[in-house]
C-alpha cells in the first residue's frame, strides 16, 4: 500500500491575500461553474447541512446559503477566514454560515454534514495536494449517503508539437553553454541547467491545432476514491498519430463534474474550452521524437506525491517500438508559458 508523504512547507501556498482571492474569483468559467453547480441543483442543498472546505473568501459559502442550506460551515485556515466573516455578513447569510479559522486536522463539527463542498483543484487536477484534505474531510465529516461538490473528475493527456516553446527552451539554456562569459567558462553547468529546465513543467494555453493525437481520459470518484491512491498516480498511455511531425512532449488538462440531482454541471480546462486560470500543463521533452501519421506513441506518466505540496512525474515512452529517454518533471517547479493562438 501506497503512503503519502508528510506534506512538509505545504502551506507555503496560503491565499491569505485578497490579491491572490481576486485571481480565482475573476476567474468566470470557474466561479460561475461553482455557482451554477451549486444553485441550480437547489433541491440537493435545501434544508441540508454544508462543509465548505478552504472557503477562502466564503462564496461557496454564500452559494450554498443563497442554495437554501440549513447551516454551513465555512472552514477556512488562513486569515483570509476574516474575508470571509465579513462578505457573509455584509450578504446577510450569516445567520447560516458559520466561519471557523481552523486547519482540518484541529477542526471538530456539532454534527455530520450533508454535503462537502470545495475548490481544491491546482495545476493538471493534483498540485498542490490539496485533493487530499478534501477526501481527509469526507472521511471525517461526511454523513453516510452524503454528496460531493464537485464529485468526479477527469485527467487529460495528448501528444503536442510546438517548436517555439522547445526553441525558447534551448535559447535559455544557451547561456549555460557560454565559454566565455566576462571571462569566465560556463559550461561546466550546462548538463544540469538542463535537467533543471526541462524538468519544468510549462504552464499556459495549448491551441487545438498543436495536439498530435485524441487524447486519454482517467476518470476519479471522489466519492469513493481512496485517500492513499493519491501517493502514486499512474497515467498509462498509448496514442496513434493524427499528424505527421515533431513530438515536443505531452499536454494535460482536466475536468470536475457537479452530479447534480437537477443537473449535471462540468467545469472544465481543456484546450478547446473557454480559458480558465489553470490553462494546460505541458511536460516537455529534452528533445522532440519525430512521429508519422498512424504511428504508435505509447507509454506512462507516473505521479509520486513529493514533500513539496505536489508530485514529481517520471516519464516512460516508446515510438515504432523504440524506448524514449525517460524524464522526471517537478509539478512543483513550473514555468508559465502562452502560445499564439
Amino acid at each position: 500500500m501506497s503512503v503519502l508523504p508528510e506534506w512538509g512547507a505545504i502551506h507555503s501556498f496560503h491565499y491569505e491575500r485578497l490579491i491572490h482571492q481576486q485571481q480565482m474569483l475573476e476567474d468566470e468559467v470557474r466561479t460561475s461553474a461553482y455557482q451554477r453547480g451549486i444553485i441550480i441543483n437547489r433541491p440537493d442543498f435545501e434544508g441540508r447541512t454544508v462543509l465548505d472546505v478552504g472557503a477562502g473568501t466564503g462564496i461557496l459559502s454564500i452559494f450554498a446559503a443563497q442554495a437554501g442550506a440549513r447551516r454551513v460551515f465555512a472552514v477556512e485556515q488562513t486569515a483570509a477566514a476574516d474575508f470571509a466573516r465579513r462578505l457573509i455578513a455584509h450578504n446577510k447569510v450569516s445567520d447560516r454560515v458559520d466561519v471557523i479559522q481552523a486547519t482540518l486536522s484541529d477542526l471538530t463539527l456539532p454534527e455530520q454534514v450533508d454535503i462537502i463542498i470545495s475548490e481544491p483543484w491546482g495545476f493538471f487536477l493534483f498540485h498542490e495536494r490539496m485533493v487530499e484534505t478534501f477526501l481527509r474531510a469526507r472521511d471525517r465529516f461526511l454523513r453516510p449517503g452524503g454528496a460531493l461538490f464537485p464529485a468526479t473528475g477527469r485527467v487529460w493527456l495528448a501528444p503536442f508539437s510546438d517548436r517555439e516553446l522547445y526553441t525558447s527552451r534551448l535559447a535559455r539554456l544557451s547561456f549555460w553553454r557560454r565559454t566565455d562569459f566576462l571571462g569566465v567558462d560556463f559550461s561546466s553547468l550546462a548538463e544540469t541547467a538542463a535537467e533543471e529546465l526541462f524538468a519544468q513543467p510549462a504552464v499556459g494555453l495549448v491551441p487545438p491545432n498543436l495536439l498530435m493525437a485524441s487524447p486519454v481520459v482517467f476518470s476519479y470518484d471522489f466519492r469513493s476514491l481512496e485517500l492513499d491512491a493519491l501517493a502514486e498516480i499512474r497515467l498509462p498511455f498509448r496514442f496513434l498519430a493524427a499528424h505527421p511531425g515533431e513530438i515536443s512532449g505531452l499536454a494535460g488538462w482536466f475536468d470536475v463534474t457537479f452530479e447534480g440531482s437537477v443537473e449535471r454541471v462540468r467545469l472544465t480546462t481543456a484546450p478547446d474550452a473557454p480559458p480558465t486560470h489553470w490553462a494546460q500543463m505541458r511536460f516537455v521533452f529534452t528533445e522532440p521524437v519525430p512521429i508519422q501519421i498512424g504511428q504508435r506513441f505509447e507509454g506512462s506518466l507516473v505521479l509520486r506525491a513529493n514533500q513539496h505540496a505536489s508530485y514529481t512525474a517520471q516519464f516512460e515512452g516508446k515510438v515504432r517500438g523504440h524506448s524514449l529517454p525517460p524524464q522526471e518533471f517537478r509539478l512543483h517547479q513550473y514555468s508559465t508559458w502562452s502560445s499564439a493562438t
